[in-house]
C-alpha cells in the first residue's frame, strides 16, 4: 500500500504555480524565489509569510507542495507518494518563545496517535534554532506499519511542527530528505518588500 492514502493529496500544486496562488488569507502566503547556494548554484526556495514572520526553506527536488492557509500548513509529497513531509505553524499566545518540554510533547504525541510507540528522542535543528524530535511507530488504517518523525522548533511568538510519515520499511530512506528540509528552514521577521 502506498503512503498516499495516509497523506491528504486532494490538490497538489507544483512549486512553479505558487507565486500568486495564495493571497493574504488568514495572514498566510506562500511563494517561491531563487536562492543562490555557493555549493549548489541556484535553487528554488519557498517562503511562507504568516503571523508577521518569514519562514523559508529549500524543498526537495521534484516534490509537490500543497499549502493550506486555513490550517497554516504546507505538505510536501514525492512523485511516488511514498512519504509525506508536513510543517505546521502554531502561533503562540504572545511574543514570547515557548519552552519545549519533552515530557509534554511526548504526551501530546501519544494522545494524538493512540497506540503509537515512541522509539527515539533527540535534539534537532532548523536553521539556527534548536528543537526536539521524536521518532515513533504506529499502525495506520489498523494494518499498515508506518514510522513518523515529529520535530518541534520554537520561535518568538510560536512553534513550528515538522512531520515525516512513511512506511516503516522506507523510513531510513526519507530521513536525509527530511533533515535537509529541516536544516534549511529559517525564521525571520517579515521584510518590508514582502
Amino acid at each position: 500500500m502506498k503512503i498516499h492514502a495516509l497523506v491528504n493529496r486532494t490538490l497538489i500544486v507544483p512549486a512553479i504555480l505558487l507565486p500568486n496562488l495564495l493571497g493574504a488569507e488568514d495572514g498566510f502566503r506562500l511563494f517561491t524565489k531563487p536562492l543562490e547556494i555557493p555549493e549548489r548554484g541556484e535553487v528554488t526556495s519557498c517562503v511562507v509569510i504568516a503571523g508577521g514572520k518569514r519562514f523559508s526553506f529549500v524543498p526537495p527536488e521534484r516534490w509537490s507542495m500543497k499549502p493550506d492557509a486555513v490550517k497554516k500548513t504546507v505538505n510536501l509529497l514525492p512523485e511516488d507518494f511514498g512519504a509525506g513531509i508536513r510543517f505546521k505553524i502554531l502561533p503562540g499566545q504572545n511574543e514570547e518563545q515557548p519552552e519545549l518540554k519533552a515530557e509534554q510533547l511526548r504526551q501530546q504525541i501519544l494522545e494524538r496517535f493512540p497506540g503509537a510507540r515512541i522509539v527515539n528522542e533527540f535534539k534537532c535543528f532548523a536553521g539556527e534554532k534548536e528543537g526536539l524530535a521524536f521518532d515513533f511507530e504506529r499502525l495506520a488504517e489498523k494494518e499498515t506499519p508506518v514510522s513518523c518523525r515529529l520535530a518541534f522548533v520554537a520561535f518568538r511568538g510560536g512553534m513550528v511542527e515538522f512531520e515525516l510519515i512513511t512506511s516503516t520499511k522506507k523510513f531510513t530512506n526519507y530521513q536525509p530528505v527530511f533533515g535537509c528540509v529541516l536544516t534549511s528552514f529559517l525564521i525571520r521577521p517579515v521584510a518590508v518588500a514582502e
